[in-house]
């Protein structure tokens, strides 16, 4: 009868001990929450009132110490290279001329593509594809 006391204690206060440590990670997560929300809420206030580029408010956001400062001071170093914004203007304005994403990767893969050339052609093909429509309207 003793031993089954026993037993029931050691599994009772193994349960407790256990609904602790579960307890103390929910209140980690959740303090890790309020400081992921509190510095989103400063790269919000960075953007909208200091009219910092999102680079800037990361790179902010990453000053500030905490759990997540390495994580934004990574975002920033990622987001902030000229020669990517750069390239997505390329990826813009040639979508703009209806390539398709594998053929941009094609042209700015390739350092002896005349990017200008490549645009009189596509010119060239959209006017005939503009021409061949209208006169399947006309003939509609």
């Amino acid at each position: 009868m003793l031993l089954k006391i026993a037993g029931s204690a050691a599994v009772l206060l193994a349960c407790a001990g256990f609904g602790f440590f579960a307890a103390s990670e929910v209140e980690r997560r959740e303090q890790q929450l309020r400081s992921l929300y509190a510095s989103f809420l400063l790269i919000q206030g960075d953007i909208r009132y200091r009219k910092s580029s999102l680079p800037e408010a990361f790179l902010m956001a990453g000053r500030k110490q905490g759990d997540f400062a390495a994580f934004f001071d990574a975002v920033a170093r990622r987001l902030y290279r000229d020669e990517d914004i750069d390239e997505l203007g390329w990826i813009v304005a040639l979508r703009a001329y209806d390539f398709s994403l594998g053929d941009i990767g094609r042209i700015l893969g390739d350092e002896d593509a005349d990017i200008h050339s490549i645009l009189e052609e596509q010119i060239d093909v959209l006017r005939r594809k503009e021409t061949h429509v209208r006169n399947l309207i006309l003939f509609a």
